[in-house]
């Protein structure tokens, strides 16, 4: 089954929110989840363990480069989805993340570090890819988006560059600021429509299974 490493090697694009949101909605939606915190904050895992309130998935904390990619195709043989939350810089092992995914998934926001540090993060997983003489699907998700002018061009850049871009988007909203407080997804209104609207993507395109 799919092991999907979300990554970037800037802090603050949303990744960890990002998989907070695909976890929690893929557990909801029937699939054995399995997340690998590979943050040293532990963000992820410590709000799995004090916070979260959906439906079970399994998270485990693990920061070890020599660890990472045992545990991560360990958890493949016994759940429908792995995910793995890297660091926001790149170190080894966000590498290891990266070689032993089938799918990657780099958030970033209209600013131009992020868009510069996503094309970074596209060359590196494509660099890895061939020296591991695999396929590895990478795309861009926008995320903590808002409708400006900023926005519009940041869109363009990616569409410019080549970088295979989501059609879901994730909104600077509060109810996405509020999972991290309240363990749960929003359940109605235009946040709930993006959650539902990523998802869907992911699965049209084989990222993650339908149940």
């Amino acid at each position: 089954m799919p092991i999907l490493t979300i990554a970037s090697f800037k802090g603050g694009p949303g990744k960890t929110t990002l998989c907070q949101i695909i976890a929690t909605k893929c557990a909801a939606d029937g699939l054995t989840v399995s997340v690998i915190d590979a943050d040293p904050t532990k963000a992820m895992s410590d709000w799995h363990t004090n916070t979260y309130e959906g439906i079970p998935f399994t998270c485990i904390s693990e920061t070890s480069e020599r660890s990472i990619a045992d545990l991560a195709l360990s958890l493949d043989e016994k759940s429908d989805l792995v995910l793995i939350d890297t660091a926001g810089f790149g170190n080894l092992a966000g590498a290891v993340a990266m070689t032993v995914a089938d799918q990657i998934l780099v958030p970033l926001t209209a600013g131009a570090a992020d868009l510069n540090q996503a094309e970074e993060t596209i060359k590196q997983a494509k660099g890895l890819a061939a020296a591991a003489r695999r396929k590895i699907e990478v795309r861009a998700i926008m995320n903590r988006l808002s409708r400006t002018n900023l926005t519009k061009h940041a869109e363009q850049e990616l569409k410019e560059a080549g970088i295979p871009t989501l059609s879901s988007t994730i909104s600077h909203r509060t109810a996405f600021g509020e999972i991290s407080y309240s363990g749960t997804l929003p359940s109605k209104g235009p946040a709930a429509d993006e959650v539902t609207s990523l998802i869907n993507e992911l699965k049209e395109i084989g990222w993650v299974p339908n149940k």
